[in-house]
């Protein structure tokens, strides 16, 4: 199923750009498995043999795209399995992700909020037969693709909706500061408890390349950095991302969307290692020119994770997957190269035998940023 000779060497080369110590960089590619899922989410949720078959699927096609990415023993999506504690139902559709649904409607019912035990969750709890039944049937040569954490102020947004939470950050401070403390502490409890579960648990997990040194977590931080200032961000997220960052031995920052504004802010966590981002002008914007600014600055501190989508690329480069690399990505890359940059393979429409080309066109990207 997999040449151990050809994992160790693509862990070896990800870990070299995660190190942070001479300049490095790598090729990855997850589009490949992302668009070829043999199941709907809930089917394969709901069904350990159809997983397991996903599973050998992903692992297949990772190898089979000879980028530098070592495959991984897939997991659920983590979103709204904190939540769960608090009381938030879970909605999952046949054809989408799972859903939250907001437990409380005023922020003073904070104060009255006890939080369910993590082994008695139910969403939660399918992940962790998951991961036993894997470990049994697939065993444990491969990492785990690690849960995500979702950052505690985004699930305290799950928990009592977007705009009670953004008004309460100015009316009522307190309570929102003792949600967040209560969605930290179950935030680790979980993944305290979901890392010892397995045998072979994967670094960062989720949203990177995934590894076998422990060298923290990914963090899925969203809502705030993109929905605060970069005050409020330092006031309401930063506090509570720091004792996930430090209790786990570091984060790699995963958002969805534009975050540029406060990326100085995110770069103030405390052992923040790398950044990920949807680069281009629909969602992440790259500087076209040589200069200073927070993408630069990150740059200089933090391993980047670049991959890109139809969203992040924009009208003009949308279904044209090889002229935005080469008209937008690279040039603006070249201005501005990071020291350690894991990047994105073009996605071939789905077309799995073309991926070995779309890799190797990918290092010549690399190589020409120098």
């Amino acid at each position: 199923m997999f040449n151990l000779q050809e994992l160790k060497r693509r862990e070896a080369k990800i870990a070299s750009v995660y190190s942070r110590g001479e300049p490095a960089s790598a090729v990855v590619s997850f589009a490949p498995f992302f668009f070829n899922l043999l199941y709907p989410y809930k089917e394969s949720f709901l069904d350990f043999e159809k997983m397991e078959r996903e599973c050998r699927n992903i692992i297949d096609i990772m190898f089979r795209a000879k980028s530098d990415n070592p495959p991984f023993i897939h997991t659920f999506c983590s979103i709204g399995m904190v939540a769960e504690a608090f009381g938030c139902a879970i909605e999952m559709p046949d054809d989408q992700f799972p859903w939250t649904h907001q437990a409380i409607s005023d922020i003073n019912h904070v104060y009255s909020l006890k939080p369910k035990e993590v082994l008695s969750l139910s969403y939660y709890g399918q992940q962790r037969k998951w991961v036993d039944y894997a470990q049994r049937k697939i065993g444990a040569d491969l990492a785990f693709w690690s849960l995500d954490i979702q950052s505690p102020f985004s699930v305290a947004a799950q928990i009592a909706g977007m705009e009670e939470l953004l008004r309460a950050c100015y009316d009522d401070p307190a309570a929102v500061h003792c949600l967040l403390r209560m969605v930290t502490d179950v935030t680790i409890e979980l993944h305290d408890d979901h890392i010892r579960q397995m045998e072979h648990p994967g670094y960062p997990g989720r949203n990177f390349p995934t590894i076998s040194d422990n060298i923290g977590l990914c963090m899925s931080d969203d809502t705030p950095l993109i929905m605060l200032s970069g005050d409020m961000y330092r006031e309401f997220a930063l506090p509570y991302a720091n004792m996930v960052s430090e209790h786990f031995g570091g984060v790699h920052l995963h958002s969805c969307g534009s975050y540029m504004r406060n990326m100085d802010a995110a770069l103030e966590i405390k052992g923040i290692r790398s950044v990920q981002f949807h680069a281009g002008p629909g969602e992440f914007a790259l500087p076209e020119e040589p200069c200073e600014n927070a993408f630069t600055r990150a740059m200089e501190s933090v391993a980047m994770h670049i991959d890109t989508n139809q969203i992040s690329r924009a009208d003009q480069w949308a279904d044209h997957t090889l002229s935005f690399y080469e008209e937008y990505l690279v040039p603006r890359l070249k201005c501005n190269t990071p020291k350690w940059l894991m990047l994105e393979a073009p996605a071939p429409d789905g077309n799995i035998d073309e991926y070995p080309r779309y890799s190797a066109l990918t290092s010549h990207y690399l190589s020409e940023l120098g």
